[in-house]
Protein backbone atom coordinates (compact mmCIF):
# COMPACT_ATOMS: atom_id res chain seq x y z
CA UNK A 1 0.00 0.00 0.00
CA UNK A 2 1.03 3.15 -0.92
CA UNK A 3 0.45 5.89 1.80
CA UNK A 4 0.56 9.66 0.66
CA UNK A 5 1.29 12.07 3.73
CA UNK A 6 -0.72 15.04 3.38
CA UNK A 7 0.06 16.66 6.84
CA UNK A 8 1.48 20.34 7.43
CA UNK A 9 4.42 20.34 9.64
CA UNK A 10 3.74 22.31 13.01
CA UNK A 11 5.21 25.34 13.36
CA UNK A 12 5.23 28.60 14.77
CA UNK A 13 5.77 29.97 11.03
CA UNK A 14 2.54 28.34 9.85
CA UNK A 15 0.20 30.96 9.32
CA UNK A 16 -2.61 29.66 12.19
CA UNK A 17 -4.95 31.64 14.61
CA UNK A 18 -3.30 29.39 17.44
CA UNK A 19 0.05 28.61 16.04
CA UNK A 20 1.94 26.36 17.99
CA UNK A 21 5.74 27.07 20.10
CA UNK A 22 8.31 25.00 19.65
CA UNK A 23 11.43 25.81 22.46
CA UNK A 24 14.18 23.98 21.43
CA UNK A 25 16.56 22.26 24.42
CA UNK A 26 20.43 22.35 23.82
CA UNK A 27 22.33 18.78 24.11
CA UNK A 28 24.47 20.63 27.42
CA UNK A 29 21.10 20.98 28.62
CA UNK A 30 20.25 16.92 27.94
CA UNK A 31 22.79 15.98 29.98
CA UNK A 32 21.98 18.24 32.91
CA UNK A 33 18.05 16.56 32.35
CA UNK A 34 19.55 13.07 31.90
CA UNK A 35 22.01 13.31 35.38
CA UNK A 36 19.15 14.55 37.13
CA UNK A 37 16.76 11.13 36.16
CA UNK A 38 19.74 8.94 36.08
CA UNK A 39 21.77 10.07 39.16
CA UNK A 40 24.77 10.88 37.95
CA UNK A 41 27.25 13.69 36.77
CA UNK A 42 26.53 15.60 33.74
CA UNK A 43 29.91 14.89 32.37
CA UNK A 44 29.49 11.32 32.71
CA UNK A 45 28.11 12.18 29.31
CA UNK A 46 30.72 12.70 26.23
CA UNK A 47 31.36 15.91 25.98
CA UNK A 48 28.93 16.96 28.52
CA UNK A 49 26.57 16.21 26.29
CA UNK A 50 23.44 14.30 26.27
CA UNK A 51 20.10 14.27 24.03
CA UNK A 52 18.73 17.49 22.52
CA UNK A 53 14.81 17.71 22.77
CA UNK A 54 11.68 20.35 21.80
CA UNK A 55 9.04 21.38 23.79
CA UNK A 56 6.03 22.15 21.77
CA UNK A 57 3.36 23.13 22.87
CA UNK A 58 0.23 23.31 20.61
CA UNK A 59 -3.44 23.68 20.62
CA UNK A 60 -5.39 20.66 19.07
CA UNK A 61 -6.32 23.24 16.07
CA UNK A 62 -2.59 23.61 15.18
CA UNK A 63 -1.52 21.65 12.12
CA UNK A 64 -3.14 19.18 10.40
CA UNK A 65 -5.52 17.70 12.77
CA UNK A 66 -9.39 15.48 12.64
CA UNK A 67 -11.91 17.36 15.05
CA UNK A 68 -12.76 14.34 17.03
CA UNK A 69 -16.77 14.31 18.20
CA UNK A 70 -15.88 15.70 21.65
CA UNK A 71 -14.68 18.59 19.96
CA UNK A 72 -18.15 19.77 19.00
CA UNK A 73 -19.87 19.07 22.31
CA UNK A 74 -20.08 16.75 25.93
CA UNK A 75 -22.56 14.25 24.14
CA UNK A 76 -24.12 12.76 20.98
CA UNK A 77 -27.20 10.75 20.95
CA UNK A 78 -28.07 10.41 24.61
CA UNK A 79 -23.92 9.63 24.44
CA UNK A 80 -20.34 10.17 25.93
CA UNK A 81 -19.00 11.73 22.59
CA UNK A 82 -15.53 9.93 21.77
CA UNK A 83 -12.26 11.87 21.84
CA UNK A 84 -9.24 10.84 19.37
CA UNK A 85 -7.60 8.04 21.30
CA UNK A 86 -11.25 6.59 20.80
CA UNK A 87 -12.13 6.84 17.50
CA UNK A 88 -10.78 4.15 15.18
CA UNK A 89 -8.14 4.36 13.10
CA UNK A 90 -9.02 2.76 9.85
CA UNK A 91 -11.26 5.57 9.80
CA UNK A 92 -8.00 7.61 8.74
CA UNK A 93 -6.62 5.89 5.70
CA UNK A 94 -8.01 4.59 3.10
CA UNK A 95 -8.29 4.66 -0.71
CA UNK A 96 -8.46 7.80 -2.14
CA UNK A 97 -10.13 10.13 -4.50
CA UNK A 98 -8.69 13.12 -5.87
CA UNK A 99 -11.15 16.12 -7.00
CA UNK A 100 -9.58 19.07 -9.28
CA UNK A 101 -10.85 22.28 -8.91
CA UNK A 102 -7.36 23.84 -10.40
CA UNK A 103 -9.47 25.70 -13.50
CA UNK A 104 -11.80 27.86 -10.55
CA UNK A 105 -11.43 31.36 -9.31
CA UNK A 106 -9.62 31.94 -5.90
CA UNK A 107 -12.72 32.18 -3.40
CA UNK A 108 -14.67 29.53 -5.16
CA UNK A 109 -17.45 27.78 -2.94
CA UNK A 110 -17.01 23.59 -3.52
CA UNK A 111 -20.56 22.11 -3.57
CA UNK A 112 -21.58 19.12 -3.26
CA UNK A 113 -22.76 19.75 -6.50
CA UNK A 114 -19.36 20.08 -7.82
CA UNK A 115 -17.69 16.83 -6.04
CA UNK A 116 -20.78 14.89 -7.09
CA UNK A 117 -19.99 15.77 -10.87
CA UNK A 118 -16.68 15.32 -10.65
CA UNK A 119 -17.48 11.28 -9.40
CA UNK A 120 -19.73 11.27 -12.30
CA UNK A 121 -17.08 12.15 -14.68
CA UNK A 122 -14.40 9.79 -12.89
CA UNK A 123 -16.95 7.04 -12.80
CA UNK A 124 -16.68 6.48 -9.60
CA UNK A 125 -19.10 4.27 -7.42
CA UNK A 126 -19.77 5.60 -4.05
CA UNK A 127 -19.61 2.70 -1.66
CA UNK A 128 -22.27 2.86 1.43
CA UNK A 129 -19.76 4.28 4.30
CA UNK A 130 -18.75 7.07 1.26
CA UNK A 131 -22.12 8.77 1.81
Amino acid sequence: MKLIDLSVPLSPAVKEPLPPSITYHSHEEGAVQGAQILGIEKEAFRDGKAWGTETVTANTHAGTHVDAPWHYGETSEGKPTRTIDEMPLEWFYGDDVLFDFSSHPPGYEISSKDLKQQLKEMDYTLKPYDT
